[in-house]
């Protein structure tokens, strides 16, 4: 009886706490990889054809720009590649007849989740792909033996705050929580 009441209290508060969000988001949607979006801390490199002296390889600094010659400062955070290749190839058209610009990214280094406490190796572990919260403890190295069942999610919100679910590490395991749950950049796991 008991085991039925924290599993119905951990879908509660994940319904509570998914309130309002789209499909990916909520718990047991694995989450559409879709075309990838530069972040930053990425790193790209910019090839100019037939311009050497124009081809760099960048960061994408923590205000989401790159600085190249002649393009000047250039927003790349939340771009798709092609979509900054575009940006690029408009930019330098006032410099050069018909640019031919391609956008590699060299370093996926943006986005991370990040798993502390009573886990064998705490950290951020970049998010390359959809990875549930099981998972990224597993990343972690996986539980202590100090380690309890509970498994604290931090979710940033987007005006500053957090929400905060609390989960049953063996119900995970077991399949009866609320359906695999997909993490996203910025995730905190709290195992303690």
């Amino acid at each position: 009886m008991a085991r039925g009441n924290v599993a119905m209290t951990a879908v509660l508060l994940l319904s509570a706490a998914c309130a309002g969000k789209s499909a990916s988001e909520r718990a047991g949607t694995r989450p559409d990889a879709g075309e990838y979006r530069i972040g930053r801390e990425d790193v790209l490199e910019v090839v100019v054809w037939h311009e050497p002296e124009l081809t760099r390889v960048v960061p994408v600094r923590p205000d989401g720009r790159i600085s190249l010659p002649l393009a000047g400062e250039v927003e790349a955070a939340g771009k798709t590649p092609a979509e900054l290749q575009t940006g690029l190839s408009k930019a330098l058209g006032t410099y050069i007849k018909d640019p031919a610009v391609a956008v590699l990214v060299r370093e996926i280094n943006a986005s991370r989740v990040f798993v502390l406490g009573e886990v064998a190796r705490p950290g951020g572990f970049p998010l390359r792909g959809p990875v549930s919260v099981v998972q990224a403890i597993a990343l972690a190295g996986g539980r202590t033996p100090y380690g309890g069942d509970e498994v604290v999610w931090l979710r940033q919100k987007p005006d500053g705050g957090a929400d905060r679910v609390r989960l049953s590490f063996d119900d995970l395991v077991k399949g009866e929580a609320a359906g695999a749950l997909w993490l996203k950049g910025g995730d905190v796991l709290y195992v303690p």
